[in-house]
């Protein structure tokens, strides 16, 4: 018997997670569940499409061919649904974003919530995520994402750049971290290497990291906290009253672009046109926020370098 999509849905979330635990995650199923499927369809198949290794999921020759069959398929399903998507008018239906975690609980929530109101005929959802979600095979609508090189297939705009700047806690909780004791601030980073020489990589080599999170909200929580100092995104960090900086400036060279990205089969769709206006005409009003360059409140604890 031959295996039906969703049979492959199953076995494309496993190829790119690598992991029957996260692929579970993915699709919103337990892990048993997705080891019986697995089990099925190499049954149905009547051959082995993962080799099992100390690195997780690994496709065999056989996996391997099926896997871009497949994805081919998957796109060419999306495309197809695009195509029917846009031709939609009518400021209703699902919408559905992803971006940081950080940038909405930080910044977008109250507008989305007020741009949901003023159009209730919206079924929103959204994906907080680091990974980079596929718009074109259509795991989301449109995208708000951090990034220095946009993928060619999609269109969008830039709509400013996010600087960061070093801060510690207001008041006693942060009173320990001065300027004058850089060498003796304990650091917060987040245990991805990768992300941190990313994020880090501007600042001197000789940073030892005390305490590490999996997440920049985390890491913000942490530092209001009083448990130590690290780079936060400007447009979070300078409306925290909570929070001081403890440079005066941006940190030089740590910034990134930030990006509305959405398939051009669906730009004219009434619903997508909506939200990137107001994502675009919002932005553009906070554009020195986003940038480090809003003047600081006066009580904000902000320290001359010494």
């Amino acid at each position: 018997m031959a295996a039906n999509w969703d049979d492959h849905r199953y076995f494309l979330a496993i190829a790119r997670e690598r992991s029957l635990t996260a692929a579970g995650k993915v699709l919103g199923v337990s892990q048993p569940t997705v080891s019986r499927r697995l089990e099925a369809l190499e049954a149905k198949l009547k051959v082995r499409l993962f080799d099992r290794t100390q690195h997780g999921y690994e496709l065999t020759t056989v996996g391997m061919d099926l896997f871009d069959t497949v994805e081919r398929v998957e796109e060419d399903l999306a495309e197809v649904d695009r195509k029917i998507y846009g031709k939609d008018q009518e400021p209703a239906g699902s919408l559905r974003i992803t971006c940081t975690e950080i940038l909405l609980m930080g910044y977008l929530s109250p507008f989305l919530w007020k741009f949901l109101d003023e159009h209730r005929g919206i079924e929103f959802s959204v994906a907080c995520t680091q990974s980079q979600l596929s718009i074109s095979r259509g795991e989301a609508d449109l995208a708000l994402r951090f990034t220095q090189h946009p993928p060619e297939t999609l269109v969008g705009r830039r709509l400013t750049s996010a600087a960061y700047a070093l801060y510690a806690a207001q008041g006693s909780a942060g009173e320990r971290f001065t300027s004058a004791g850089r060498a003796d601030w304990d650091w917060i980073g987040v245990h991805d290497a990768g992300y941190n020489r990313l994020i880090f990589g501007n600042l001197p080599e000789e940073i030892q990291f005390k305490h590490q999170a999996d997440s920049m909200a985390a890491m913000h929580s942490m530092v209001r906290s009083g448990l130590g100092v690290t780079l936060l995104p400007c447009y979070i960090a300078d409306q925290d009253s909570t929070l001081r900086r403890l440079e005066p400036d941006p940190v030089p060279g740590i910034s990134f672009d930030l990006w509305i990205l959405y398939h051009p089969d669906i730009r004219r769709v009434s619903r997508i046109r909506l939200f990137a206006d107001m994502i675009t005409e919002l932005i553009g009003t906070d554009r020195d926020l986003f940038e480090g360059l809003r003047p600081l409140p006066a009580n904000s604890g902000q320290q001359e370098t010494s």
